[in-house]
């Protein structure tokens, strides 16, 4: 059940979980989710050091997976962005820079770059995602408009610098899954369409999950996620799953 453990204090939870002034949306918070510590635990390590790698959960339906995911961005501290940017860049790295902000740059229109502050990005990748919604592509619209070749980012570029999360990530197609797990061991995605070669920086912090009852993961898969953990090892007794609801209702 996705639920609240009755032995977290209420108030202390909504306070943490209430939304500030860059995002207006109110998550349940993860201390208050029912066990799993070791999934919060995997999942805090993941937020604070983002080169640990992905973490990928198993569970079946009503455990609280994608709760936790929402739960550990919730507690992400906001972040600063060249405004402008299409992928989240930070105006502290500047060898980071697409060729655009650095050619902006260059010709002196990005000598100090307008910096505002954001929320950091949840991307979630939908089942059917195609390999141009993930990377990007040429927007061929825009480019007709314009007479040049304009870029269309992808979910890679949203994510940037946030969480990108993967539900039922072993119902995706392989292919995409490859492409997806490819970029991020590098931390650069090369878009190469048409005439086009771009590349951006993408390092968000990857968190997929899957139904076991609906189809194991591959093994080669796996092996690409740092830590790879089970929210089914825990069988609740009638009142625990009384407490966790009433708690999840008062929160509601």
């Amino acid at each position: 059940t996705n639920a609240a453990s009755s032995s977290t204090d209420p108030v202390v939870a909504y306070e943490a979980a209430v939304p500030s002034k860059f995002s207006s949306r109110l998550h349940f918070p993860l201390p208050a989710i029912v066990d799993h510590d070791v999934a919060k635990y995997a999942l805090l390590l993941g937020a604070t050091d983002p080169n640990l790698g992905g973490i990928v959960i198993s569970g079946r339906r009503g455990t609280a997976k994608t709760i936790m995911a929402r739960g550990v961005h919730a507690l992400f501290p906001p972040i600063d962005v060249v405004e402008g940017s299409y992928f989240n860049a930070d105006p502290e790295s500047p060898d980071e820079w697409d060729d655009e902000l650095v050619l902006r740059k260059a010709n002196g229109h990005c000598g100090t770059p307008v910096v505002k502050t954001i929320a950091p990005p949840f991307v979630q990748v939908p089942l059917g995602v195609t390999e141009d919604r993930l990377l990007g592509a040429v927007d061929a619209e825009a480019s007709i408009k314009k007479g040049a070749t304009v870029f269309q980012p992808g979910l890679l570029a949203a994510a940037h610098r946030g969480i990108l999360y993967v539900d039922e990530i072993n119902l995706l197609d392989d292919l995409i899954v490859n492409l997806l797990l490819n970029v991020l061991s590098t931390g650069v995605n090369l878009v190469e369409r048409e005439g086009l070669s771009i590349q951006h920086p993408c390092k968000p912090f990857l968190i997929a999950t899957f139904n076991p009852e609906e189809g194991e993961m591959r093994e080669h898969l796996l092996d690409q996620f740092a830590i790879s953990l089970s929210a089914d090892y825990h069988t609740f007794s009638l009142q625990e799953r009384v407490d966790a609801m009433q708690v999840a209702m008062d929160f509601q």
